[in-house]
């Protein structure tokens, strides 16, 4: 968990079981010597789902996912691509 001033951030990267037959950029890679954005999922969990939200919409021009919640956390969660293509999903920490 990382603490930002009041608020703090709980992050998780995974590896997509449906990417483990294709080639992933390696984090020590040249930035485009490879397909960037394949295979590696950013988590972040968030206290203020509803200002990060707010930020997000603030500085991305589509959402890969709306906010909604997800069926097996029973968590509001929304999904963005950042500028190299990764995905990033970010959830409420608690329960809606």
């Amino acid at each position: 968990m990382i603490t930002l001033g009041k608020s703090s951030i709980q992050m998780e990267l995974s590896c997509s079981a449906s990417m483990c037959g294709r080639p992933r950029a390696s984090l020590i890679d040249e930035p485009r010597s490879r397909d960037t954005g394949n295979g590696l999922l950013l988590f972040f969990r968030v206290d203020d789902f509803d200002l990060a939200l707010q930020r997000t919409r603030s500085f991305v021009t589509r959402l890969e996912e709306e906010p909604h919640v997800n069926p097996n956390t029973q968590t509001k969660e929304f999904s963005l691509r950042d500028p190299d293509g990764y995905y990033v999903t970010i959830s409420a920490l608690s329960a809606a």
